[in-house]
């Protein structure tokens, strides 16, 4: 399983959980309690998919790549 299948993966499941439990509180939602929902939704999310970086090549393998 790629590194980017896994992120994916896994910022999906954060909405779609989110979005369960923002459905589960509209009946008492106000502006306040829905903006910082968002934002418990969509951040964290962004944050796994941009920041989470493959690893850097070792010393071992750049050697290798350079010498084929």
């Amino acid at each position: 399983m790629s590194l980017q299948l896994i992120k994916m993966s896994a910022a999906a499941a954060w909405v779609l959980i989110a979005t369960i439990a923002a459905i589960a509180l509209v009946v008492d939602m106000s502006s306040t309690k829905g903006l910082m929902l968002v934002g418990f939704g969509l951040l964290p999310p962004l944050a796994l998919l941009l920041l989470w970086n493959e690893p850097a090549p070792t010393m071992s393998e750049s050697i290798n790549n350079a010498r084929r």
